[in-house]
């Protein structure tokens, strides 16, 4: 079982996102000094009750391991931090917050996807979604004028990768990046994320519908 410092978050984050934090409490200027001087890792889980700042929130069991790439100490004293999501956790047991949240964690890799036409038969689906979904924006940016956003993520990456980064480029609140999170393999990651884009799309076909 590993232990690791925990900085609770009002948004969840996916492995292979990147993180700023923006420290200033006393706790987490500690926690920062032993992060630097171990291995620069900590955790990260979802707030299911309460605010990042001042401690008594209450936190969901998931959540996502973080490698520190740089930090820069304020004038303020506040230290700014560049980090990195790297793979899932799974929070076995809190442990006291003295001084700072820490948990005992375990990873939690994928569940298979299958072999390379199971996991293209499982892709059918969401490939459809996700086309009406990117004509959408492409629409709702050639009416504004700004840049087109493209949502998905390059087809030959890795399952694991590819839902991740896709999930990561997709327009969700942070219930439906929760359930993207918690998804079992990447086969259950492209269902969540299929549902999360039936309750956008007609947002954004509202949104193209020309107006009476």
């Amino acid at each position: 079982m590993t232990v690791l410092p925990m900085f609770p978050l009002e948004h969840p984050l996916l492995p292979v996102e990147p993180l700023s934090l923006n420290v200033f409490e006393p706790r987490y200027r500690r926690m920062v000094s032993d992060v630097l001087a171990g291995d620069g890792r900590f955790g990260v889980v979802l707030i299911a009750r309460g605010s990042e700042v001042g401690g008594g929130d209450e936190r969901f069991g998931v959540g996502t391991v973080v490698q520190l790439i740089g930090h820069r100490l304020q004038a303020s004293g506040q230290i700014r931090l560049a980090c990195r999501g790297i793979e899932r956790l799974r929070v076995v047991s809190w442990l006291d917050d003295d001084p700072y949240p820490r948990a005992e964690i375990e990873l939690w890799p994928d569940e298979p996807a299958g072999g390379p036409a199971e996991w293209a038969r499982a892709r059918v689906p969401f490939t459809s979604v996700l086309a009406e979904t990117q004509d959408l924006y492409d629409q709702m940016a050639a009416r504004s004028g700004r840049p087109a956003v493209v949502l998905g993520a390059p087809d030959d990456l890795p399952p694991t990768d590819y839902t991740f980064r896709t999930a990561a480029n997709l327009p969700l609140g942070a219930a439906d990046r929760y359930d993207v999170l918690r998804a079992p393999g990447p086969r259950e990651r492209l269902d969540a994320m299929i549902r999360a884009l039936d309750d956008v799309l007609p947002i954004l076909r509202d949104r193209l519908a020309p107006q009476s």
